[in-house]
């Protein structure tokens, strides 16, 4: 579970919400409780889609089908509000590991294993399309492996099969490398599309790898339209019965009535099966340029792949493992490697820490070791021309708020200070890292923060306003009001930026960006045409980001410079010389967008989790980016590569580059270990 973020809603319904599960196109999951105490998943739909009559009508249909879903091998779905401003639905919190996760990091499981999986997913389909519904996202993602047995979770894109008519016209809905040929073709898909899905989910369980991957989505699209799918190693009847529920034709695969005894039959006879080894594929490259490698897809996480109700962080790791060899047993011996494992490359994060994160990877211990760069060692890095200011040479970890949401230098870079939870200003003086603390008071939410170049002022967003702190005192020295009017929510503060010389304090909002003259405190504007989002200057104060999608706008907001195709961009930041604007888009990747061609120039792929924080290098080659997960990498704008890996154990939330370009500093949302606060990191670069 990640903490939820300062736009996110408290309550929903009468459900009190604890924290994020993961979200996706359709909408957030939220981990909540019930007013009588009992642990549920929360799916709140996103406001775009909430916003059309279409929309609300077959999601009021789905719900309706959905609550009569029961059997084993699904979550049940417990109340929900389609007519409601955001509507939503919430279902039973099922723990465990995805079946991706489990895979991963166990190993593909035994024909046996396969089989009683396959039973238990097609008893779950079978009930699901005895209501009237085609689930028509079914991946290994969206299987939760629990303690008494596999579950089909996620009916957010499920749809009423006598609802076609509410659903666009050559839409295609899924996830690519388990769709079927129909619904790649933008077809009806009907329940012979979830079979096919089956098909693909248990070869992946079976092999470790989905039986159409390819190096490109093109390929993979190809592939699933006109070539056989690739079951190497799996043998017997768990092969027959995998070919016939991946035939090209609907008409040609089994009805999923009949599979879960035919999977059940199949157990006693399985054969072994034998995961073929997956090299790296190598794409070849123009004369003159190094190929390019291309390793399969990242390990998903437990919870952000999914769209829909969600495992939570699952049992201990013997309960767990205990739980895959009762039900679905892993291969004896040595547990198989997560597919596509490799040794240190670029990017590799310090040698002996897992790049998976255990069940609560905010606890994590982080290595107090000097940064390794790309597993290779300073003198062979400075051989080779990587600046010396990439090497980390020393890490200390400093007491600090309860949860640190802002960091900045001084002018100077003789002072750092940090604001967050628990109601303190801390700040410290550099080198020595003497610390002292202001105390001010505790915000009902966790909302957007900026301190003031200089340092002396704070301003923190309360739900439809920002309150302005002076540090030294902790006294409140100013009020800027947002809408007060409709729902309360709608008028929260998302993100606040402060324009280089201190005079404008930009603030998006559901109901527009906000304006304001810090001097006086007066508003300037309200531009309702831009809502939500970023809301960041660039350094010269010409540009401003801002909304969803993501606009760049003049330094005044009125007039719309261009327009990105980015619905999400966390940690939004200008590169100092204004050429760049880099952000998190829609999870674990990050774009570098030129401001002056209006094009994107590199996507960065090196997380496991949803970034949230983003910081240049004062000169501008490198970037830094920080996950939910508690990793920190090191970029090269010039090139688009990652240059070092960094992992200070809890969900990073902000980070800051010195003046001078000599530290770099990161605030997590809590300690590493339970009731500390060494919430703040600090890095000396070389």
């Amino acid at each position: 579970m990640d903490a939820l973020l300062p736009h996110d809603p408290r309550w929903v319904g009468p459900y009190r919400l604890e924290g994020r599960l993961g979200e996706g196109g359709m909408g957030q999951v939220f981990l909540g409780t019930s007013p009588g105490g009992r642990q549920v998943a929360v799916k709140l739909i996103r406001a775009e889609l909430a916003g059309t009559a279409q929309f609300r009508e077959r999601f009021a249909r789905e719900v309706e089908a959905a609550r009569q879903v029961g059997g084993f091998h699904t979550a049940q779905v417990v109340d929900a509000d389609p007519a409601a401003e955001s509507p939503w639905l919430v279902t039973a919190f099922i723990p465990g590991p995805t079946l991706h996760r489990a895979v991963a990091e166990h190993g593909p499981l035994d024909p046996a294993a396969a089989l009683r999986l396959g039973a238990g997913l097609a008893e779950g389909l079978a009930a699901i399309h005895r209501c009237g519904l085609v689930h028509r996202d079914l991946k290994p993602g969206n299987v939760i492996v629990a303690q008494d047995g596999p579950r089909i979770i996620d009916f957010g894109i499920a749809r009423a099969v006598d609802a076609s008519s509410l659903t666009a016209t050559g839409s295609v809905i899924g996830t690519y490398a388990y769709m079927s040929p129909e619904q790649i073709r933008a077809d009806r898909a009907g329940p012979a599309s979830d079979v096919f899905a089956l098909g693909s989910v248990l070869a992946f369980a079976a092999t470790g790898r989905g039986p159409f991957d390819a190096p490109s989505l093109l390929a993979v699209v190809q592939r699933i339209l006109d070539e056989p799918p690739a079951l190497d190693g799996i043998d017997g009847e768990l092969r027959a019965i995998l070919t016939d529920c991946l035939a090209k034709d609907p008409a040609d695969r089994p009805a999923v009535e009949g599979l879960p005894a035919r999977f059940a039959a199949a157990v006693a006879g399985a054969a072994p099966v034998h995961p073929p080894r997956h090299e790296p594929t190598v794409v070849a490259a123009p004369s003159g340029q190094t190929p390019q490698t291309i390793q399969p897809p990242p390990t998903e996480r437990t919870q952000a792949a999914s769209q829909g109700p969600v495992a939570g962080a699952g049992p201990e790791p013997r309960a767990l493992a205990a739980a895959l060899t009762r039900t679905y047993a892993a291969p004896a011996g040595p547990a198989a490697p997560a597919v596509g494992a490799a040794g240190p490359g670029p990017g590799s994060p310090v040698p002996g820490r897992p790049t998976t994160p255990g069940p609560n990877p905010a606890r994590r211990g982080p290595s107090r070791r000097a940064l390794l760069i790309g597993g290779a060692s300073v003198a062979a890095l400075a051989g080779i021309g990587i600046p010396a200011y990439l090497l980390l040479r020393n890490s200390a970890a400093l007491d600090g708020p309860s949860s640190t949401y802002e960091l900045a230098f001084s002018p100077d870079g003789k002072t750092m200070a940090a604001a967050g939870g628990g109601g303190e200003i801390w700040r410290w003086s550099l080198p020595g890292r003497q610390s002292s603390t202001t105390r001010i008071s505790i915000a009902r939410y966790i909302q957007p923060h900026v301190f003031s170049r200089d340092l002396k002022t704070l301003y923190r967003a309360e739900e439809h306003k920002i309150l302005k702190w002076d540090v030294a005192t902790g006294r409140t020295v100013g009020t800027f009001t947002g809408e007060t009017t409709g729902e309360l929510q709608d008028g929260f503060i998302h993100e606040l930026g402060l324009s280089p010389d201190g005079k404008t304090l930009a603030a998006s909002s559901g109901r527009g960006l906000y304006l304001w003259d810090t001097g006086s405190g007066s508003r300037l504007a309200l531009r309702q045409d831009v809502k939500n989002g970023p809301a960041v200057y660039s350094a010269d104060g010409t540009m401003l980001a801002a909304g969803s999608p993501v606009q760049l706008r003049n330094g005044s907001a009125d007039a719309v410079l261009a327009a990105l195709d980015a619905t999400v961009a966390t940690g939004a930041v200008f590169s100092p010389d204004g050429q760049l604007l880099a952000f998190g888009d829609q999870g674990e990747k990050v774009r570098l967008w030129n401001t002056a061609t209006r094009q994107d120039i590199a996507n960065l792929e090196g997380h496991d989790s949803p970034v949230q924080a983003v910081a240049f290098h004062p000169d501008g080659s490198t970037l830094a980016t920080g996950d939910r997960d508690g990793k920190v990498v090191l970029w090269s704008t010039t090139s688009a590569t990652s240059t070092a890996t960094y992992e200070p154990g809890a969900s990073v939330e902000a980070l800051a580059f010195s003046p001078d370009g000599k530290s770099l500093a990161a605030g997590c949302s809590n300690g590493t270990s339970a009731g500390s606060n060494d919430t703040v990191w600090l890095w000396e670069l070389g």
